[in-house]
């Protein structure tokens, strides 16, 4: 008869610890995933790149430049320039430089003098990593673009090339990056699973290994906690050294990232309506 509590008393003591344990290296390593993914985000991204994302104005003192970024060479399905430079303003090529905001100009279709075969000998002589894309200008102030997003960042390299004369209008390269654009190429890479090749993989791997364990162990608890007979949520416990510790990072989470706010406070509203209509139906 004392037998089964006590198996029963371990089995809730490896279920717990299990969980604690997973869920703490598990979650610090996706802490680091969801901040690292997060910069390529359409709403969050592009306020972090606005901010911070910045290059030297003197960069392009003598650069005669258009009205487009370098962003919009990047699309969902491929891309094309690193994310340190995409706020960086896209040259022009001189025969047209002049006309800057004449659309009728810059919608006239390019007639480069510059062949692709000429793009690649000066991406070679500048040591552009091989693996690289050439952008082909599409109107007649267009550039050449050529772009590397090398698995280490630091091989990064961004040139726009003069489509009638063949000059190198500019050449961004991991030296000019800031410190935070540094950093982000840098987490970019980690979550892909690029920067160390089959050990970047493992670890991303044993993560998701480790929030699976920690999700299916949290299941198992709650199934031994729930109330007799029924699926409800166990009684909430006040005794817990550190909730509302918990609690404030949750809080600083949904100010951070806004939509994961927007998020919580909906499941909030609809848990308490929930609640209370059960309230509701006990009374009536």
């Amino acid at each position: 008869g004392v037998l089964w509590p006590r198996l029963a008393a371990r089995g809730r003591l490896f279920w717990r610890d299990l969980h604690a344990v997973s869920g703490f290296w598990g979650s610090a390593l996706l802490l680091l995933m969801l901040l690292s993914g997060m910069t390529w985000t359409g709403f969050w991204g592009k306020q972090y790149a606005d901010l911070w994302n910045r290059f030297p104005v003197a960069m392009w003192n003598d650069v005669p430049k258009s009205d487009q970024q370098a962003r919009e060479l990047n699309h969902a399905h491929r891309q094309t320039v690193p994310w340190a430079v995409e706020n960086t303003p896209m040259p022009q090529s001189g025969a047209h430089a002049e006309h800057a905001g004449h659309h009728t100009l810059s919608s006239q279709p390019a007639a480069p003098n510059v062949g692709v075969q000429q793009v690649e000998d000066i991406a070679t002589a500048r040591q552009v990593e091989p693996g690289y894309s050439i952008t082909l200008p599409t109107t007649a102030d267009g550039v050449f673009t050529v772009a590397v997003f090398a698995d280490d960042p630091r091989n990064d390299a961004t040139l726009h090339v003069d489509q009638y004369t063949g000059k190198v209008l500019a050449d961004v390269r991991w030296q000019d990056y800031s410190p935070v654009a540094r950093a982000t190429e840098l987490g970019v890479m980690l979550h892909e699973g690029k920067m160390f090749g089959p050990l970047n993989q493992i670890v991303i791997a044993l993560m998701c290994l480790m929030i699976l364990l920690g999700s299916v162990s949290g299941l198992v608890m709650w199934w031994k906690r729930r109330p007799e007979g029924g699926l409800g949520v166990p009684p909430l416990r006040h005794d817990l050294p550190r909730w509302k510790t918990a609690v404030v990072v949750m809080l600083a989470l949904g100010l951070v990232f806004p939509l994961v706010g927007v998020s919580m406070v909906l499941m909030w509203v609809l848990d308490n309506l929930m609640v209370r209509r059960a309230r509701l139906a006990a009374q009536a």
